[in-house]
């Protein structure tokens, strides 16, 4: 596979989230959270919810996009020191996508796991990479790798220390191989999640 980094486009933020709602269906956090038991159809309502998540995101970051072909096949959240977590009002344009398509229980499980994520968020300077995500059919076929390396590198040549949440333990192995290190963990919503770090 030929592939291709870039940043994303605004006009191309319905195309992230579809591709993060793929990629990222089967997340254990995820499936608690959304409590939907059809993968399709929770892959539907993770594209709607991570839309204004992704235009938050670029808006105050940057999106990294892998693509093959002309079609997006991977992305990678960076958010820059001082601006990791979402404002107020960023917050509020998210709060539709769960409060009109979802029962209240929904919004209090995502607040949940929400606040947990932010509450770990360290205190010291560093960029927030994340949401991270590959096209569920072609996992597994180094676009991951690809786009971990074009973020090491960056952060390499800034000497700026990286920092990232992760719901799966497969996860934590491959963040291992870029350097990041488990920095903390805890159980959200009764699912193992890691905080990981890789300093300068």
């Amino acid at each position: 596979m030929t592939l291709a980094l870039g940043r994303l486009e605004r006009r191309d933020l319905p195309a992230a989230a579809q591709l993060l709602g793929r990629g990222m269906r089967d997340n254990p956090i995820n499936i608690r959270a959304f409590a939907i038991a059809d993968d399709i159809a929770r892959e539907r309502a993770l594209a709607r919810f991570f839309l204004p998540v992704a235009r938050g995101l670029w808006m105050r970051g940057e999106m990294l996009t892998a693509t093959s072909d002309g079609k997006f096949v991977g992305v990678c959240g960076l958010a820059p020191p001082r601006h990791c977590q979402p404002g107020i009002f960023e917050k509020l344009r998210i709060a539709p996508s769960l409060l009109l398509q979802h029962p209240p229980a929904t919004a209090l499980r995502v607040m949940a796991w929400t606040g947990a994520w932010a509450k770990a968020d360290p205190r010291e300077p560093h960029w927030h990479v994340g949401p991270v995500a590959v096209d569920a059919s072609l996992q597994g076929r180094g676009i991951g790798s690809a786009m971990l390396r074009s973020v090491c590198e960056r952060m390499d040549r800034s000497g700026a220390a990286a920092y990232l949440e992760t719901d799966k333990p497969e996860n934590v192995r491959f963040y291992q191989r870029f350097g990041f290190q488990v920095t903390g963990e805890c159980r959200v919503l009764n699912v193992q999640n890691w905080f990981m770090t890789r300093r300068r």
